[in-house]
């Protein structure tokens, strides 16, 4: 029996992907892949984490396709594909509000720090400035992974504290460090 949901879902996954590579972002995204800086030394342009997000869910999606073809011969009952009811919609209540509830920390946590600490100074003035620049993606960053990880498990462990501190490290240590010419979220919106 052929898997049709995980073929569909990995159509769906690759022609977003697709779309995004060859339609959305070359409309939409001014910079480049990779753009040369004045003095020469090549940087990631404006597309260049776009273009990777994209490739990425392309590769995943081809991976998914092609492992429900190879599934083809096994069969699957109707027990594979449970019903919608109300605990998956539980379910996904919860994973959404963990992901919003942690995107808007990492938005606001900065600028609320700023409003009650500095008097003459705003946001965007400090943007730049650590600690600032770190209290979205280390406090936002970390109330994401560590919720998720502790939800998966169905527990509070310490080690999963220390992963999701690691991960956040990782980050910083990539985007902030090693590639100097991109902000760390929500940083470059304000």
């Amino acid at each position: 029996m052929v898997r049709r949901w995980e073929i569909g879902i990995g159509l769906t996954g690759l022609l977003f992907a697709l779309f995004s590579l060859f339609f959305w972002f070359p409309n939409d995204i001014q910079g480049a892949f990779m753009e040369t800086t004045r003095a020469g030394k090549p940087e990631p342009g404006d597309a260049f984490f776009p273009v990777l997000l994209a490739g990425f869910i392309a590769f995943i999606a081809a991976i998914q396709i092609v492992s429900a073809l190879l599934k083809r011969d096994q069969e699957a009952q109707g027990s594979d594909y449970p019903r919608l009811d109300g605990e998956n919609i539980k379910f996904l209540a919860l994973f959404l509000a963990i992901i919003l509830g942690s995107l808007a920390v990492v938005y606001w946590i900065g600028p609320l720090a700023v409003w009650l600490t500095q008097e003459e100074l705003t946001y965007r003035q400090l943007v730049d400035t650590a600690p600032y620049k770190y209290l979205g993606v280390v406090v936002g960053g970390f109330a994401l992974t560590f919720s998720l990880i502790s939800w998966a498990e169905g527990r509070l462990r310490a080690r999963s504290a220390v992963v999701s501190a690691l991960l956040i490290l990782v980050l910083i240590l990539v985007f902030d460090v090693a590639l100097t010419n991109i902000q760390l979220p929500p940083n470059a919106d304000f």
